[in-house]
């Protein structure tokens, strides 16, 4: 089967690639006024079977390519005003069930002015992206584009003291794309890209601080509104509108010989309104999640690690009329397993994590210059068993175990990319426990270049 990209952007890919043959990426900090160009082509190959509905009596697996190119310009006038702007377009195929290419629209993905008022106050405007520790709270602002982007529409104001920051953080995420909207987009339902479920909206603090030498502190707190979903009231994961506060704290901790301790907690509150059917009424929400991770560094041949973590994120009892579900606001995304997001999409939606309780072990190797390899394995369960058995779920708050194998390869400073596969062994939470697995091929080509 021949394949394109049906993208404006392939001609000046080409250009670009050969002009990257023989420049090198240029590694050098900005002194004084200069513009950065940049281009980026990622290709993936993903193929999946079983990881939605756990059975094998449907054959529903499915594989695709996608192919993203990205486009951008940074410009910095001076020491203390950076300005940038990038467009990107990403392509998918759907080989099996074979379905016509999608994904023509060319979006705005990156636009912000950047400008140091003194040493201590800097302010950040416009289309970002932002992921604060390892992303629990704060990583994507599209859910459901899946990771062709992971932009917010922000301000970001922070304060500068010492060994520490405040940050003042403002962000508007709609459920489609109305403050920069694409080039050649569509209204055609199976080519329609909404970035969430509902618009999105939060005022947020974050602090970062080193109080002492091999420990950070972190702490945060945000508000945020999800209104106006746009799925059908009738719709069984239609969701009312919700208001929210989240607060947490994050610790990292250099112990010494190679051992280091991590944790993050948050709580939450708020309160959904009641059910446009008249059925369901309004409800407050208390919920929780965190994590603890310990981690052993070996001074050895192959650069050997080894890590045990604890991931938590409370569940709704369903006998209660309380929400007690954690909401990962800005965080839906693979920050654990490309795998288990697709696991999510009958409960709450796609990378909707909430009611999981996981342990992880994994151990990571660098064999080689440019090669590190990672095994993991999560031992999976729900804090509250689903409400009723269904066609999709069982009586049971086993999710079952799953692991992964990846391995992540950099050519040189252009070519870079990874192999990852996984496979999940369903636990009785789910009602059929036929094994699902999650395989993907990824190449990466970057070019960069300054000029003064």
């Amino acid at each position: 089967m021949k394949m394109s990209i049906p993208s404006p952007l392939t001609a000046l890919a080409r250009v670009l690639f050969l002009t990257a043959l023989g420049a090198p990426l240029s590694a050098q900090t900005p002194s004084g006024n200069s513009l950065e160009l940049g281009f980026e082509e990622r290709v993936r190959s993903e193929e999946w079977n079983n990881i939605i509905d756990h059975s094998d009596a449907l054959n529903d697996g499915r594989l695709h390519y996608r192919m993203r190119s990205r486009l951008w310009a940074t410009w910095n006038l001076g020491p203390d005003l950076e300005l940038a702007a990038g467009i990107a377009n990403e392509n998918r195929k759907v080989v099996r069930p074979d379905v016509a290419y999608h994904g023509r629209e060319i979006f705005v993905e990156t636009l912000y002015a950047k400008y140091r008022f003194n040493p201590a106050w800097t302010v950040k405007v416009g289309r970002q992206n932002l992921m604060k520790g390892e992303g629990f709270v704060l990583m994507d602002g599209g859910s459901l584009d899946g990771s062709r982007a992971g932009y917010f529409n922000a301000l970001d104001l922070a304060w500068t003291f010492g060994n520490s920051t405040l940050e003042f953080l403002a962000i508007t995420d709609p459920t489609r794309d109305k403050y920069l909207p694409g080039l050649n987009a569509t209204d055609n339902p199976k080519e329609l890209m909404r970035l969430n479920e509902w618009d999105e909206k939060a005022l947020g603090l974050y602090y970062t601080g080193a109080p002492a030498k091999g420990t950070t502190i972190e702490g945060y707190y945000f508000y945020k509104t999800e209104l106006q979903d746009y799925r059908a009231v009738s719709n069984p994961m239609f969701q009312p509108d919700r208001r929210l506060s989240t607060l947490g704290g994050r610790v990292t901790h250099a112990l010494g010989q190679g051992w280091s301790v991590v944790g993050e907690v948050a709580g939450q509150s708020g309160t959904q309104e009641a059910h446009p059917n008249g059925l369901v009424a309004a409800k407050t929400i208390g919920a929780w999640a965190g994590y603890a991770r310990t981690k052993k560094a070996f001074e050895a041949p192959w650069k050997p690690s080894l890590a045990l973590a604890y991931i938590g994120m409370s569940g709704t009892d369903p006998h209660s009329s309380k929400i007690g579900g954690w909401d990962p606001i800005f965080s839906r995304w693979p920050a654990y397993s490309d795998l288990n997001i697709n696991c999510m999409v009958p409960e709450n939606g796609v990378a909707y994590g909430t009611n999981t309780s996981m342990w992880q072990a994994e151990v990571r190797l660098a064999p080689c210059p440019g090669l590190a390899l990672r095994g993991t394995y999560y031992r999976m369960s729900a804090f509250q068993a689903p409400a009723a058995p269904s066609a999709t779920f069982g009586t049971g708050r086993s999710r079952g175990g799953l692991w992964q194998v990846r391995a992540d390869y950099q050519l040189n400073e252009s070519l870079k990319g990874h192999v990852q596969y996984e496979n999940l062994a369903p636990g009785d939470f789910y009602a059929d426990r036929d094994p699902g697995y999650f395989f993907r091929m990824e190449l990466i080509f970057t070019f960069k270049t300054r000029l003064k």
